[in-house]
């Protein structure tokens, strides 16, 4: 029986040298500058669930409020809602009499 013969010193089987290494690659990504975290602030959404009318409550992270809102427009809101920060009302929903127009306004 032959016995094969040790490759470790070797280069790579195949002749290819062009994959690259765990060690390259952790050069390469501390090269990259990461940008540093935005500060983001807690909101929590309480609203009227438009297709089952059961009260909802979300709670997200935003940059802002302009951004809070952006991420509510996804919410399937009913009649009412409520956009609180640390507990204090940012903002509510309203509707005009005839109901066919929402608007947010700002407490």
């Amino acid at each position: 029986m032959k016995i094969p013969p040790d490759n470790r010193d070797d280069r790579p089987r195949g002749g290819c040298d062009c994959l690259p290494r765990p060690t390259d690659a952790g050069q390469e990504r501390a090269a990259v500058p990461q940008p540093e975290p935005r500060p983001t602030d807690t909101y929590m959404l309480r609203y009227e669930d438009r297709w089952f009318g059961l009260e909802k409550r979300v709670t997200f992270e935003a940059e802002d409020v302009a951004a809070a809102l952006a991420l509510m427009e996804h919410e399937p809101i009913g009649s009412w809602a409520e956009l609180t920060k640390d507990g204090e009302t940012v903002c509510r929903r309203g509707r005009t009499p005839s109901g066919d127009t929402d608007y947010w306004t700002v407490d």
